[in-house]
């Protein structure tokens, strides 16, 4: 019975730290950050990722993409992927990505996600996207196959000479997962 009961009163002190991410007040906005670090778990992402999108402070900011890149709580992954989905979220989607590489969150099951946002989003998400792809430690072989033959079908069709030297990179590290020299 002590167990639930301290379990409810953690979720209640996470509800209110919620709460306070949406005060006026920095200090207090702060406080609550410094709460969801002690004791939050992946139900303080989205809260986080909506204070990090309207709160215009810098110091709120920083140490909200601190939390973010040290994230270790289990389902951190299902809450920022769904992030990349959500439009309120686009503002931000750079810090989203990036956060999976500087967590080192495994998302060796969504190569396709990473690859749709670097074909589809501009040249900065194309970068967080190539910079997770390369930090992962293992994709599937048939999705790093399919995702290859995808970008490399994209590279003549694009526009911009900074995404299209990424998307290069990326074909580099599509093949070298694959084993496949440039010179093969």
């Amino acid at each position: 019975m002590m167990s639930g009961t301290r379990h409810t009163a953690q979720a209640k002190r996470m509800d209110l730290a919620f709460a306070s991410l949406l005060s006026k007040d920095d200090e207090e906005v702060l406080a609550a950050i410094t709460r969801i670090g002690q004791e939050g778990d992946a139900r303080a992402i989205r809260p986080l990722l909506v204070t990090l999108a309207t709160n215009p402070s810098t110091s709120v900011q920083q140490r909200i993409c601190t939390l973010l890149y040290e994230v270790k709580a289990p389902q951190a992954d299902a809450a920022l992927l769904a992030a990349l989905e959500d439009a309120e979220f686009k503002g931000i989607r750079n810090i989203v990505l990036s956060t999976f590489w500087n967590a080192g969150i495994d998302v060796r099951d969504h190569l396709n996600v990473f690859v749709d946002i670097a074909l589809a989003g501009s040249a900065a998400e194309c970068f967080e996207c190539l910079t997770v792809i390369e930090n992962q430690e293992i994709w599937p072989e048939k999705d790093t196959r399919s995702a290859l033959k995808r970008v490399e079908k994209a590279i003549p069709s694009e526009s911009d000479p900074y995404k299209a030297s990424m998307l290069a990179d990326l074909v580099s590290v599509l093949q070298y997962r694959l084993g496949i020299n440039a010179t093969d």
